[in-house]
């Protein structure tokens, strides 16, 4: 595998939130490209997704579990990326 120094990860579109009470008519999320790209470059490409990192302040779901969901181009590659907040992803690595 590639030196983490030597890849490149381009987002192409990343998004953050949830349907509040899971009610499929009150969807509140935030398209998070730009923040989401500044973790990445930030941190060697291991994110924690959270409210603080995704600039999700304030909480845009108070006491509802966030979701996440990217596309990222990494070395001329598109993988998609999903998690639950709080979880974190190396952007660098692949299964």
């Amino acid at each position: 595998m590639a030196e983490k120094s030597s890849i490149t990860a381009t987002v192409e579109f990343a998004v953050y939130g949830a349907l509040m009470g899971g009610d499929e008519n009150k969807a509140a999320g935030l398209i998070v490209t730009g923040a989401l790209q500044s973790q990445i470059n930030e941190n060697n490409g291991i994110v924690k997704i959270n409210n603080t990192t995704m600039g999700a302040e304030p909480d845009p779901a108070p006491k509802n579990t966030k979701h996440f969901g990217a596309i990222v181009n990494v070395n001329g590659t598109l993988y998609a990326y999903a998690c639950e907040e709080n979880q974190e992803i190396d952007f660098f690595h692949h299964v």
